[in-house]
């Protein structure tokens, strides 16, 4: 069975005509370079097959250049069924945000671009990959994001849902971390005292987890906590800084992919 018209359209007008993946024009000087390749393969013993019938359908086919269409095809381990999805569908995404610039993606567009004035974020993965050794007192975007909300309650949430979910886990994994960085522990255990609590009264004896240098870090407070509390910390911040990473890359791809004009 061919692909129908209709299918055809709908895959090249979602798309613009471009690769779904290097984002190149896929008409040039009349000549049509464009191939629809299929997410789950023709064959069972095709790239991404499976023993399904053939899906000649839109939800089966994604939009690519000749070169990235070979490249795709021989190597599955890279573009799984589920990874092309997702590529065809951020893109999609993407195509429909910029042919559609509201006034809504324009806000949303001015909030980025104000909030990265003060907020380095494209140098916290480099910041928090020192962890738990030491961390720069530029990795404060807690702060940073509260005084930006206060000021402009209007623009958070964004009025990108996805755009919101994507900062909201990102704002949270920072949160883990910081609590770490401002935090004691109680003398003779493995409990942290946050800065939440020494604030509403909890005063039980402990040392800080992480003490100033004179050259712009916190550091892990080797000298009074325990090996087994630094073993702890250690531990705990090794599981924090990789949520963190993904959280982060998460949010960072998404920018990229669907605020061309943002400015880190």
């Amino acid at each position: 069975m061919s692909i129908k018209s209709n299918d055809i359209k709908k895959l090249y007008g979602l798309s613009a005509g471009r690769c779904n993946i290097c984002q190149v024009q896929l008409v040039e000087k009349d000549v049509h370079i464009g191939e629809m390749a299929h997410i789950i393969a023709k064959s069972s013993n095709g790239p991404r097959g499976n023993n399904q019938p053939i899906d000649n359908t839109y939800n089966n086919l994604i939009l690519l250049c000749p070169t990235h269409h070979t490249y795709v095809d021989e190597n599955p381990l890279i573009y799984p069924v589920e990874e092309l999805r997702k590529i065809k569908n951020e893109y999609e995404n993407f195509i429909s945000l910029r042919l559609d610039v509201t006034k809504d993606y324009q806000t949303d567009l001015s909030s980025l671009n104000t909030l990265f004035q003060f907020i380095p974020i494209t140098s916290f993965k480099a910041m928090v990959l020192e962890l738990p050794n030491r961390i720069s007192n530029n990795f404060n975007a807690s702060d940073m994001f509260d005084a930006f909300y206060t000021d402009n309650p209007h623009r958070f949430p964004f009025n990108n849902i996805e755009l919101t979910r994507h900062w909201l886990t990102f704002l949270e994994k920072i949160d883990c971390i910081e609590k770490w960085m401002g935090g004691s522990m109680r003398i003779g255990t493995t409990e942290l005292i946050t800065e939440a609590q020494m604030f509403n009264g909890y005063c039980k004896p402990g040392y800080n987890i992480y003490v100033p240098n004179d050259y712009g870090y916190l550091v892990l407070n080797k000298k009074n906590l325990t090996s087994l509390q630094i073993d702890f910390v250690c531990k705990n911040m090794q599981n924090f800084v990789q949520e963190f990473l993904y959280a982060h890359t998460e949010l960072i791809n998404y920018i990229r992919t669907n605020y061309k004009e943002i400015k880190w």
